[in-house]
């Protein structure tokens, strides 16, 4: 049995979802898994650092001195309150097992995607003893750059890594922004292999692996200037002029141009906390524009598929079930609050 220490790094990460996406997917398994579910998540944390280097040191050490605060319950992360709700959130999800019709069926495409889109190394084909799962926010996305790490989808190139594992031997890294959008694209219906363009505004880490992840995949890019701009690299040969494109992302702010393609679909970074019930909260994530909710979940599940348990690739939920789950975590969570 694995024992698995899972956390999530950055400043700010007192709103980040993701600690409850590891145990939803963790129980999934345990609950589907056709071969032997060995994992065994110890414990989650939320780690506010500013540098690679502290994110680093919560890996060996495995404590955080001062449990911060979560937006979801109000109290420290970590602490008895915290895990208890946790577990209520996941006595619920276990009883999940239908996706949720409001959110749409996957569009069936004949030709998806294929990642990593760079891969010079072989994943381990199962878990080990003990194993750090760790995932990367802002300021940290650019901050690693070590031939110690074994890199996947040239994260360390294009300084963007958000997610990390150690196995026990060594470390291992990916950037997942980018395969998270080309996955919430496909959802969506479009095509991104056959050349489906779309438009970004803004740049750091995470643009940047949007670009790199949509571009491998054969699709076009339109860069719209912002408070950043994407600097060249491996995507500038997919860069077009265009004024009509499918799909826009807004890493800069809340707000977009009044004159963005009007036939496009708006996919936003960034979540806020909901309130509501499950129907109302189903509404809120298929409105005008698409919740963050979507990218993340659909980052999570290719931090599993590429780094935490490739090995289990075909037993993972979809992207249309980790969020009907998610949802009804959610509403529990926000019953106590």
């Amino acid at each position: 049995m694995a024992e698995v220490y899972y956390g999530i790094a950055g400043n700010p990460v007192s709103h980040s979802i993701s600690p409850l996406l590891v145990s939803i997917v963790a129980q999934h398994l345990e609950q589907n898994s056709k071969i032997r579910h060995n994992l065994e998540i110890k414990s989650l944390n939320l780690i506010e650092a500013d540098s690679i280097q502290d994110a680093l040191a919560w890996g060996y050490a495995k404590t955080i001195p001062n449990p911060i605060d979560w937006d979801y319950t109000g109290a420290p992360f970590g602490k008895f309150r915290n895990r208890a709700l946790i577990q209520k959130a996941l006595e619920i999800t276990a009883k999940v097992v239908k996706e949720h019709d409001g959110l749409f069926l996957d569009a069936s495409l004949s030709k998806r995607a294929k990642f990593p889109l760079s891969s010079k190394v072989k994943l381990p084909t199962k878990a080990f003893g003990e194993e750090i799962w760790l995932n990367l926010t802002s300021p940290l996305k650019h901050q690693l750059n070590s031939q110690a790490v074994m890199d996947f989808n040239d994260s360390s190139l294009i300084e963007s890594v958000n997610v990390l594992r150690w196995d026990g031997h060594g470390w291992w890294s990916s950037n997942v922004d980018g395969c998270g959008v080309v996955r919430c694209a496909e959802y969506f219906g479009l095509d991104v292999t056959s050349g489906a363009t779309l438009a970004i505004v803004g740049g750091g880490g995470a643009a940047r692996s949007t670009a790199y992840a949509w571009s491998k995949s054969g699709g076009k890019l339109k860069l719209i200037s912002g408070r950043r701009a994407i600097d060249e690299g491996p995507w500038s040969d997919s860069v077009i002029e265009t004024e009509s494109y499918d799909m826009i992302i807004n890493f800069d702010s809340e707000e977009l141009s009044d004159n963005i393609d009007s036939k496009a679909i708006i996919l936003s970074p960034r979540y806020n906390l909901m309130e509501g019930t499950v129907e109302q909260r189903i509404n809120d994530l298929i409105g005008e524009i698409y919740d963050g909710r979507w990218m993340l979940v659909a980052q999570h599940l290719e931090c599993w598929r590429q780094l935490w348990a490739p090995h289990q690739i075909d037993e993972l939920p979809s992207i249309r079930l980790l969020m009907t789950k998610l949802i009804h975590a959610e509403t529990v969570l926000a019953s106590y609050a």
